[in-house]
């Protein structure tokens, strides 16, 4: 199963042309049969006042995956799209502690070769306990899990959690966010077997002028 995820920076009509472009190609590329072909995409840091037409938007153009929204104060709102004709299934599990956005759970049933939990949110900003103890509630279910995103923690910091799983990061060790470091990586129970897709010959393209993360892509199976 294949999965996408890109924190857009409060993507919104009042945009850049430069953020609306990399968003826009990311979408197209990830929800293409003809390119990346994912089953799951994943946008967090919506604008609040952009969601509606987010929603809206991306149902039309791309009929073919169920999109779903989700609320998180003035800059946090989430999109999640799924393909529709796939078994899987969408469920926030309530607010992030501290935090007044959610942790969303995808579970799968037998898509493209894996069963099990995909976790999504946008993590607590920070290397501090929060961050840690979030990580470590979202995987809290058991089970086969994968847990992505904007983790907010430092992947050269994975060490310091207290949760049983693998970490992988997507970029052949470049920074995903502007200001540095790798925040955007994916953490997954030991019995799943994720594979990042290299996109590192994009980093021209997705070079945080825009959005000031990168995009990550990779495939579970398990």
């Amino acid at each position: 199963m294949r999965i996408g995820s890109f924190n857009v920076e409060k993507n919104g009509k009042s945009s850049t042309l430069d953020k609306q472009t990399q968003v826009d190609v990311f979408l197209y590329n990830c929800c293409s049969s003809n390119y990346w072909n994912a089953d799951i995409v994943f946008l967090c840091e919506i604008h609040s006042a952009q969601i509606d037409n987010y929603r809206k938007n991306l149902a039309a153009i791309y009929p073919f995956y169920s999109v779903y929204a989700f609320t998180g104060g003035y800059s946090n709102a989430y999109i999640v799209m799924v393909k529709g004709f796939e078994q899987l299934q969408v469920i926030s599990q309530g607010s992030l502690f501290t935090l007044n956005r959610d942790l969303i759970a995808v579970e799968a049933h037998g898509v493209s070769g894996y069963t099990g939990y995909v976790f999504l949110a946008h993590f607590k900003s920070g290397q501090n306990g929060v961050t840690k103890s979030q990580l470590k509630s979202c995987t809290a279910l058991g089970g086969k899990w994968v847990a992505t995103g904007d983790l907010n923690l430092d992947y050269k910091n994975v060490g310091q959690l207290d949760t049983a799983g693998l970490a992988y990061e997507c970029w052949g060790g470049l920074q995903t966010q502007g200001k540095g470091g790798i925040l955007d990586w994916v953490l997954a129970s030991a019995d799943v077997t994720v594979k990042p897709v290299d996109l590192t010959g994009l980093a021209h393209v997705f070079d945080m002028s825009g959005p000031d993360h990168r995009p990550i892509l990779f495939d579970v199976t398990g």
